[in-house]
């Protein structure tokens, strides 16, 4: 078989306007997958004036979905790798996008939470059948760019289902928002069926117990690749140290700067607005650094998170709020411009049928690691300390995970 005319095809598929024609699906699907999720914290207020449930089962509301995607990341990645990218995504954004508009019909607070679970499980390996294909269809040396536009497609989403969440709940209830909002990814699940995929590579089992025996032994292999582990641990620290600023800053700014609970919401803001400069300009830089140095995915993602601590605990420690708010957009764009380089260096370690896969553990990990563990960590010692003291240690977690990018540089072959 000759590789390099396999890979020249595989680059030139990429740079054909099909390969735009499908990012820019991926991205408004993406959109809707946060907008879908996020929606819910728009909403809170509406549903405990309804209920009268408490903030804890507000969270839960929330965090199901978080669960239920760390929870089946892993079956459903590997179902990628070995059935369809394309098929995939249409199927996974039905099932998310249904389940959402079950949201609208839910009577109780028990419904209400198995529809949010049944979100979560639509949306499970989205992320990592979209890297997947994503991968597939640019080439290396183009493809942190198009990882980091496909990045910034999170925190519009989030952006857009708060706003609309907040509008239609005051306007014409909070049922309509969840059923308003479930029905352009049903439009778009029956879009993708008709993007190009590239072609699963088919592997030689014939009974389930073979099947089994070949999916674990795929996971052992990968477990095998020490420096995934390091990037692993330093992506889940990284988006840790991401969630728990979003989570605590408005409570922070609350408390430490006297600002009220509108305010304070409208002022974190700015973190979302920065990091959609910071997703895509991680990769731009990193693919153009490429060019010269060989490690330069590596080197932006452990520069610019050491960046990040550093304007983090100046925010933190900052006695004035014109001081906090600008070291909290900085630290916004260097927090975030990790992603696409280490996403992009991910799939390129792993084989083309492991991409998925290879991917799902990271979202597994990030999830459990970073998105649970961190915050309800920083709020533990808030409660037994001080707020602004817990907030102190992120930078710490920040700098660990620096010093991780930076020591995978050269293990990576």
């Amino acid at each position: 078989m000759n590789i390099t005319k396999n890979f020249n095809f595989v680059e030139g598929f990429a740079v054909r306007p099909n390969a735009f024609y499908t990012l820019t699906l991926i991205f408004i699907i993406y959109l809707l997958d946060y907008a879908d999720r996020k929606v819910m914290s728009a909403l809170f207020p509406f549903i405990q004036a309804e209920w009268g449930i408490s903030d804890a089962q507000c969270g839960m509301l929330n965090g199901i979905v978080s669960l239920m995607i760390a929870v089946f990341v892993i079956p459903m990645s590997i179902l990628v790798d070995r059935w369809s990218r394309k098929k995939m995504i249409s199927l996974m954004v039905f099932v998310w996008s249904i389940a959402t508009l079950l949201c609208a019909f839910a009577d109780n607070y028990t419904q209400l939470l198995i529809f949010r679970a049944l979100t979560g499980l639509g949306e499970a390996a989205y992320a990592p059948a979209a890297i997947a294909l994503l991968s597939k269809i640019f080439p290396t040396k183009y493809r942190a760019t198009y990882i980091g536009i496909y990045d910034a497609a999170s925190p519009i989403g989030a952006g857009i289902g708060i706003m609309l969440g907040g509008y239609i709940g005051t306007v014409y209830g909070w049922q309509h928002a969840f059923g308003i909002l479930a029905i352009p990814g049903l439009l778009f699940s029956f879009l993708f069926l008709f993007v190009n995929d590239y072609a699963t590579i088919q592997t030689q089992v014939k009974t389930v117990r073979e099947t089994i025996h070949s999916i674990v032994q795929t996971v052992i292999s990968l477990c095998k690749i020490k420096v995934l582990w390091i990037l692993y641990v330093a992506y889940g620290l990284c988006i840790g140290v991401s969630a728990c600023i979003l989570d605590w800053i408005p409570s922070f700014l609350h408390r430490v700067h006297g600002l009220n609970e509108k305010e304070a919401g409208l002022a974190s803001g700015i973190i979302a607005v920065s990091v959609l400069i910071g997703a895509p300009s991680g990769g731009f830089f990193a693919d153009r650094w490429s060019k010269r140095q060989k490690h330069a995915k590596m080197y932006v993602s452990a520069f610019s998170t050491l960046l990040s601590a550093v304007f983090l605990f100046c925010a933190v420690q900052s006695t004035t709020l014109t001081s906090t708010m600008i070291f909290l957009g900085l630290f916004g764009v260097c927090t975030v411009a990790f992603l696409a380089p280490v996403t992009s260096i991910i799939q390129e370690i792993v084989a083309t049928n492991v991409r998925a896969l290879a991917f799902g553990i990271n979202v597994m990990i990030m999830n459990t690691m970073g998105a649970f563990a961190m915050p309800v960590l920083i709020g533990k010692i808030s409660d037994r300390y001080d707020l602004q003291i817990a907030l102190s240690l992120l930078p710490v977690v920040a700098v660990v995970a620096a010093v991780l990018f930076w020591r995978s540089r050269k293990m990576i072959r």
